[in-house]
C-alpha cells in the first residue's frame, strides 16, 4: 500500500499512520470498522516480527565497533567483557561497507494511547565500489532513560532501504514512544555484509 502524504505539511508517512508524524494532521477523514480490523492485524504482525527479531539479534548485541576498529579487536573486547563502546551525534561510524551518522533526534507530535512520535535523522552511505547494501528498520532500536527498547516503524516511508554502491542518503527513523519517555540512545546493528555472519557489530549513539 502506498505511503500517505500529509495534505497540510507534505510529509510522507507510512500508510498505516492515522496522524502526520510532523504536524499531527489527521490523515484519514473517516476510519471504518474494516480499517480498524486491518490496523489490528498489522499491529499483531509487527509484534510477532519484533519478537522474532529480538530472539535472533539478542546474541549479537554483545558486539560493538568504532570507526577504524577491525573484527579481531571487536572479538577481543567481547571476550574480556569490555563495555559497549559508545558514540555521539554527528560522529560518523562505520566499516569497509557502510557508514552511518546520527544527525539529530527530537520529539514529534503526540499520537494515540498517550504516545508520541520520536524522530531520528540519520545519514547512511554505502562505502563499497560495487554491490548493494540493504539497511532494515529492525537494524535500529531506541532506548529510553528507563531502559525500555523501541524499534522504528520505518526508515523514511520504507521498512528497508537499499543503498547502491557509493550511494548515500539522509533519512528519518520514526519511533512511537510514551509521551513521558526520555530517549537516551540509538543502537544500530550493522548488516551482515562480510564473511563473519553472526558477528554483527553494534554501535550506540548517545542522544
Amino acid at each position: 500500500m502506498a505511503a500517505k502524504k500529509c495534505p497540510i505539511c507534505g510529509k510522507t508517512n507510512p500508510h498505516f499512520f492515522t496522524n502526520c508524524v510532523e504536524c499531527g494532521t489527521k490523515l484519514d477523514a473517516e476510519i471504518t470498522k474494516a480499517d480498524n480490523l486491518g490496523r489490528y492485524l498489522k499491529v499483531g504482525l509487527v509484534l510477532v516480527f519484533l519478537i522474532l527479531i529480538i530472539i535472533v539479534t539478542l546474541p549479537a548485541a554483545r558486539y560493538s565497533m568504532t570507526l577504524g576498529q577491525n573484527f579481531t579487536e571487536a572479538v577481543s573486547a567481547e571476550k574480556t567483557g569490555a563495555p559497549l563502546i559508545e558514540s555521539s551525534l554527528n560522529r560518523p561510524m562505520g566499516n569497509d561497507n557502510l557508514q552511518i551518522t546520527v544527525n539529530s533526534a527530537r520529539d514529534g507530535q503526540k499520537t494515540y494511547n498517550s504516545n508520541k512520535f520520536f524522530l531520528v535523522s540519520v545519514y547512511l552511505k554505502n562505502t563499497r565500489d560495487t554491490g548493494n547494501i540493504q539497511v532494515s528498520s529492525s537494524d535500529f532500536s531506541l532506548v529510553d532513560s528507563g531502559g525500555m527498547q523501541y524499534f522504528p516503524y520505518s526508515i523514511g516511508s520504507k521498512v528497508t532501504y537499499d543503498l547502491n554502491a557509493s550511494q548515500s542518503t539522509t533519512t528519518e527513523l520514526t519511533f512511537v514512544i510514551p509521551q513521558n519517555a526520555t530517549a537516551k540512545k540509538v543502537l544500530f546493528t550493522f548488516p551482515e555484509t562480510t564473511v563473519f555472519a553472526g558477528h554483527r557489530h553494534v554501535v550506540t549513539f548517545i542522544l
